[in-house]
Formats: C-alpha cells, sequence, structure tokens
C-alpha cells in the first residue's frame, strides 16, 4: 500500500550565509518565513545558489519513503513553468509519484524557498508559496483516487487556501483502513496555526502527530518534550517529539521511550525531520514497534544531517537493513 503525502510543492534553493546576515535582516534561526517572489528575489541577488532540488517538506518524506523501499506518491500544484517541469521530472527521478490536477490556471510560479544554511549547519527558509498554494483546492479529488494505508499532512500546507478543510472532511470519513498523520513543520506555523492544530488534534482523527521539541513545547505550553509527549498521547493516537542530536521522544498511549541519535557529523540540518517522518512512517507501515519506528526515524536523518541538502544520499533501505530494520 502507498503511502501518500500532501504538501507544498517547492523549490529549494540552498544559499550559505553567516549568522550576522540573518540577524540584519531579523530572521531567527531555524524557522521558515513566508515571503512575497521580491523578498525571494532580492535575497538571491545578495547570495549564490549552492543547490537547487525540487523539495517542500513532505516531498523529501516521500523521497526518503521511495528510499527505504515504499510506494510514495505527492499531492501537490505546480505552475506550467520550467521550474514545475523540473520538480515533476526530479520526484520521478527519486521514485515518487506526483499527483496533480494539472490546472492551467496555478497562480504565480513554482513555489521556492530561500535555504539559508549557517555555519554548524542551522538552516532558515523564505519561502515563495507561489502555485504551491493551490494544494488546498486539489486535495479531496486525488485521495479519492488513491489506495493509502497512510497519508501524510505536512504542517505547512495549513496555510494555504482550503487544506484544513480537506483535512477535516477526510477525518470525517472515519476510514479505518486508512490513518492519517500531521507533521507540525514549523514552531511559526503553530504560531499562527494554534487553535486550527488543536481543533484538529481533538477531533479525534490524527492517528500520528510528527514534531519536534520546540513546536511541541510551542503548542502544548509546555518547556519539557516529556511533558508535550504526556499532554498529546492524549489527543493522539501515537507520535514523535524530535530532539535534534538527542534523538526523539516516541509515544503511544501511555508509553513514552526515548530513542538515542545516531552519532553524526552534522553539515546541514535541512530535512532532519523530514527524513525522521520517512523512517517513522515506513516502520509503522510494517507493522514495527513505537521504539523501532523512533529508531527508524533517527537513522535516516543522521544521515541527511551529514551532508548538503534535503534529500538521502544513500539506499536508505540498505541502511536500515543493516541496522536489522
Amino acid at each position: 500500500m502507498a503511502i501518500v503525502g500532501v504538501g507544498h510543492a517547492i523549490v529549494d534553493l540552498f544559499v550559505e550565509a553567516e549568522a550576522e546576515f540573518l540577524a540584519a535582516l531579523g530572521l531567527e534561526p531555524g524557522t521558515m518565513v513566508l515571503a512575497d517572489l521580491e523578498a525571494t528575489a532580492e535575497m538571491l541577488d545578495h547570495l549564490s545558489v549552492v543547490q537547487a532540488t525540487s523539495g517542500g517538506s513532505a516531498a523529501n518524506t516521500m523521497v526518503g519513503i521511495a528510499s527505504l523501499g515504499s510506494e510514495a506518491t505527492l499531492i501537490g500544484t505546480v505552475a506550467k513553468d520550467a521550474f514545475g517541469e523540473r520538480y515533476v521530472a526530479d520526484l520521478g527521478a527519486a521514485g515518487v509519484r506526483f499527483a496533480t490536477l494539472g490546472d492551467d490556471d496555478a497562480p504565480g510560479q513554482t513555489g521556492h524557498c530561500v535555504v539559508i544554511v549557517t555555519p554548524g549547519g542551522q538552516r532558515t527558509m523564505l519561502t515563495h508559496l507561489g502555485a504551491s498554494s493551490g494544494v488546498g483546492g486539489v486535495i479531496d479529488a486525488l485521495i479519492a483516487e488513491t489506495q493509502a494505508e497512510i497519508v501524510y499532512f505536512e504542517g505547512y500546507v495549513l496555510d494555504s487556501p482550503g487544506a484544513a478543510q480537506a483535512l477535516a472532511k477526510l477525518i470525517a470519513l472515519g476510514d479505518s483502513s486508512r490513518r492519517i498523520a500531521l507533521s507540525l513543520s514549523d514552531r511559526n506555523v503553530v504560531e499562527r496555526r494554534r487553535d486550527q492544530i488543536w481543533q484538529i488534534l481533538k477531533s479525534g482523527g490524527i492517528s500520528i502527530l510528527l514534531c519536534n521539541e520546540a513546536e511541541a513545547c510551542e503548542l502544548t505550553g509546555t518547556s519539557q518534550a516529556a511533558d508535550a509527549a504526556s499532554l498529546l498521547s492524549a489527543v493522539v493516537a501515537e507520535g514523535a517529539i524530535t530532539l535534534g542530536a538527542d534523538g526523539a521522544l516516541v509515544f503511544a498511549g501511555n508509553q513514552i521511550e526515548y530513542v538515542a541519535a545516531l552519532e553524526s557529523a552534522v553539515t546541514d540540518t535541512t530535512g532532519a525531520g523530514d527524513l525522521f517522518a520517512a523512517g517513522y512512517l515506513v516502520a509503522t507501515e510494517k507493522g514495527r514497534s513505537i521504539y523501532e519506528r523512533g529508531l527508524l526515524g533517527c537513522i535516516c536523518a543522521a544521515e541527511v544531517v551529514s551532508h548538503f541538502g534535503a534529500r538521502p544520499e544513500v539506499n536508505l533501505a540498505e541502511m536500515a537493513r543493516l541496522k536489522g530494520l
């Protein structure tokens, strides 16, 4: 059965800069800020692109899932431009099916994100959604066409018109054969959409919640990941809170377990949460224990932070096999 991701189809443009550059722009390190086309163009006038890839949070997760040997599909929208054509081709080359209605009237240009990587591997993102913001209008039709055991929503899509309503409609269907997973994506998303996220979680339709410590604490109003996990386990069946270099907490019911991170030289943290999600979801699909789900997530995250970019550079299925997963 396929794992289907729903997310913003974004071309990632990686640049390098010093921390002082972010401070001068008033950007908080490690966050994502929505921007207009003029703002991203001005940024690129001052910085050179080191790498360009077809990304977006859910897309990165789907690429990881494909590398782990599972069937992956991404639901998203792109414009009919050079970036859009490249996007679809890149995903196909990575083994991911791209599902879209192909709207000729997709707004603006294909979405893109300037990923600013500072010394130490921290990434800060300036995102112009462009055509990707149209994903909310295609979710219903495309999910109806898929046979998926797990449907995974990146939190970023809550910024797209109609996306939250489509998610609520999917939850209301109450399909017991299909699990719905949600990531929180970014602390700024939680700040913008806190009430909406709680409404979704309290509906009882989210089976899996994935987030990092900052997002979890922001949502729950706590200061410790363990406290956040206790509160979140009351509204979702299972999930994980990633702790960066310290690993992750996984929870299911009253069970909370710590999973240690794998040692890795950190070059760029872009995609760490996305690839953790890939490992977690594939282990879930395979019926692994809650601990093993977190472990496979940590294995995938360790690989992606060891190099530049948000895509794995080795076969993750082979890595998993060597670790007994």
